[in-house]
């Protein structure tokens, strides 16, 4: 089951949300955030998860498998200009890398790039040094 923090979901409850839905999107550092919406067209596409709260919680299908057992907690930071802004931390068992501010996240850890002719460049420069 999705776990919102209690804060997140007074809020929610105290505004008469029924409906909310709950998605990832790309950005940040590590490719991936989650965000969530209250007024969206309920389709095909995405799926109606098992919920203790007083509102639905919809997910897109193809978020589903990451966020049946995730728990995101909203956070109030300021941004680079002092203005305080929402958040969103995703907490999940599937979380293989994540930014410095904890905000996006990746679903596997990154692969460093790798230039191979560099690398060889480096390595004759190297050989061809007597040290």
């Amino acid at each position: 089951m999705l776990t919102l923090d209690k804060k997140t979901v007074s809020e929610f409850q105290g505004s008469w949300v029924k409906k909310l839905k709950v998605f990832f999107y790309e950005a940040g550092c590590s490719g991936t955030k989650i965000d969530m919406e209250t007024d969206f067209e309920i389709s095909d596409e995405i799926d109606k998860l098992e919920s203790e709260y007083k509102f639905d919680l919809y997910v897109p299908k193809t978020d589903r498998q990451y966020l049946e057992n995730a728990k995101i907690t909203r956070v109030v930071v300021a941004d680079h200009t002092g203005e305080a802004k929402a958040r969103y931390i995703f907490a999940s068992d599937e979380v293989e890398d994540r930014c410095w501010c904890g905000t996006s996240f990746a679903f596997e850890k990154p692969v460093p790039k790798i230039d191979l002719e560099k690398l060889k460049l480096l390595r004759e420069n190297f050989k061809n040094k007597n040290i």
